[in-house]
C-alpha cells in the first residue's frame, strides 16, 4: 500500500508571529515585501496628485475671494515656496550622505512632508489656486487643506520612529488626523449648526492625535534614558511639537472670531506650516535624535559589553583561584616528596644496612622520580609566580653532565 504523508501540524506561535509582522514597528514593517513607509509615501504622492487634479478641475474660485488677494500676498506665497524648496534640498543632501538604511528611508516621508507644500505654494503664488468664502465671510484656501490632508499623517508617521509604538496605534492616530482635516474643512463651509458639529468632531480627534504624539515622544524619552543629552533633545522636540501643532487650530479659532485680518491669518498659517514641517525634518534627519532601532542597537551593544566584561572578570577570578589552588596543592605535595627523597638517600647511604646492587638501583630510581616530581611542583609554583611578576631569575653555572644524566635516568 502507498503511504500517505500527513501534513505537519501548524505551529500556532509561528502563525501569530507571521500575523504580527504586519503590525511590527512602523518604519521596519513590510507588506508584500515592501516597506510600509515606502508604500505610504508613494500612495500619498499619487493621492495628492489625483486630488489636486480633481480640485483644480471641479472647484471654481469665488469672485469675492480673488479680489482680496494682492500682489504682496502672492509674493508671500512665493517666499514660502522658496523656503520649502531650500529645506527639501538640504534634506536631500543629508539623505545622500546617510549610510544607514532605516534612516535613509525617512527621506521618502520627508519628500511628502516638504515636497507637497512646494507644489501647493507654487500654485498659490501664481494665483491659480481655488479660493472659496467660508461661513464667516473670509477667503478659504482649499488647496491648503488638501496639502494638510496628506502631509500631517506623514508627520505622525515620522514622529513614530522615536519610540516602539505599534502600527495599530499609529494607524488609528493617522485615521483620526484625516478626520481632523476633513471636519476642519467642513466646519469652515457648513451652515449652522452643522459647523459646530464638525468643529467638535475635529477637536476631539485632534486631542487624541496630540495625546498619541505626546506618548510617542515620552516613550522615546523613557527608552533613551541612558543618554541624557538624547533625552534633552527629545524634551525640546516635545515642546516644539506641542506648541506648533496646537497653534494651528488656535489660529483658526482666532480668525473665525474675526480677531485678526486675512493677511495676518495667512502669515501665521505659513509660519506654522513651515515650522512644523521643516522643524520635523531637521529633528529627524539633521539632529542627534536616534530612531528606536538605533536605541535598541545601542542598548544591545551596552548589554553585550557588560556581559563581556562580566565574563572577563569571571575568567580572571577563575585564573586567580586556579593559581591559589595549584600553589596550595604544590606546597602539600612537596612535603611527602622531600620525605621520600630523604628516605631514599638514607637507604642508599646504608642506614638500613648493606643492600644489593639491584636494590640500590631501584632505590636510586625512586629518588630520581621523587626529584622529578618535586621539579614539576617547583615549575608550577614558578608559573604562578610568573603571572604575578614575582619570579626572580638566578644566573648560575650548570653542569651539563648532571643534567643529561638526570634526563636519561
Amino acid at each position: 500500500m502507498q503511504r500517505v504523508k500527513t501534513p505537519p501540524p501548524m505551529d500556532e506561535d509561528a502563525d501569530e508571529q507571521q500575523e504580527e509582522t504586519l503590525f511590527d514597528r512602523p518604519l521596519v514593517a513590510k507588506w508584500g515585501g515592501w516597506y510600509v513607509s515606502t508604500i505610504f509615501s508613494v500612495a500619498s504622492l499619487l493621492g495628492f496628485a489625483l486630488g489636486l487634479g480633481l480640485l483644480m478641475a471641479t472647484i471654481q474660485s469665488h469672485p469675492n475671494a480673488t479680489e482680496i488677494f494682492s500682489s504682496s500676498q502672492l509674493k508671500q506665497y512665493y517666499t514660502m515656496d522658496v523656503a520649502f524648496t531650500t529645506s527639501l534640498f538640504l534634506d536631500f543632501i543629508s539623505w545622500l550622505w546617510t549610510a544607514e538604511g532605516e534612516r535613509s528611508r525617512l527621506f521618502y516621508l520627508v519628500l511628502v512632508i516638504n515636497g507637497l507644500p512646494i507644489i501647493t505654494y507654487y500654485i498659490m503664488s501664481t494665483g491659480h489656486g481655488p479660493l472659496l468664502i467660508d461661513i464667516h465671510g473670509r477667503p478659504l484656501v482649499v488647496l491648503r487643506y488638501l496639502q494638510w490632508f496628506f502631509t500631517t499623517p506623514a508627520m505622525i508617521f515620522l514622529y513614530s520612529i522615536v519610540s516602539n509604538v505599534s502600527c495599530r496605534e499609529l494607524l488609528f492616530a493617522m485615521i483620526l488626523e484625516y478626520l481632523v482635516v476633513i471636519c476642519g474643512l467642513f466646519a469652515s463651509i457648513a451652515p449652522f449648526p452643522f459647523d459646530l458639529i464638525f468643529l467638535g468632531i475635529s477637536l476631539v480627534c485632534f486631542y487624541y492625535v496630540m495625546s498619541t504624539l505626546d506618548r510617542m515622544v515620552l516613550l522615546g524619552i523613557d527608552e533613551g534614558c541612558i543618554d541624557e543629552s538624547h533625552n534633552r533633545a527629545l524634551r525640546g522636540a516635545r515642546l516644539f511639537m506641542t506648541l506648533t501643532w496646537v497653534a494651528i487650530p488656535a489660529v483658526w479659532g482666532v480668525a473665525a472670531l474675526g480677531l485678526v485680518s486675512f493677511p495676518v491669518e495667512e502669515l501665521l498659517y505659513e509660519l506654522l506650516d513651515f515650522s512644523t514641517k521643516s522643524g520635523l525634518s531637521c529633528m529627524i534627519l539633521h539632529s542627534s535624535i536616534k530612531t528606536f532601532s538605533q536605541k535598541q542597537a545601542q542598548a544591545m551593544e551596552a548589554r553585550l559589553q557588560e556581559e563581556r566584561q562580566r565574563t572577563i572578570d569571571a575568567l580572571e577570578e577563575a585564573v586567580v583561584m586556579k593559581d591559589k589552588f595549584f600553589a596550595a596543592i604544590s606546597h602539600e605535595l612537596r612535603t611527602p616528596l622531600n620525605g621520600i627523597i630523604g628516605l631514599a638517600d638514607g637507604i642508599m647511604a646504608g642506614s638500613c644496612g648493606e643492600i644489593s646492587e639491584k636494590v640500590l638501583n631501584r632505590v636510586n630510581t625512586i629518588k630520581m622520580s621523587g626529584q622529578r616530581l618535586c621539579s614539576l611542583v617547583n615549575d608550577i609554583l614558578d608559573a604562578a609566580s610568573l603571572r604575578t611578576n614575582a619570579l626572580r631569575l638566578v644566573e648560575d653555572n650548570v653542569i651539563l653532565s648532571e643534567v643529561c644524566s638526570f634526563v636519561v635516568n
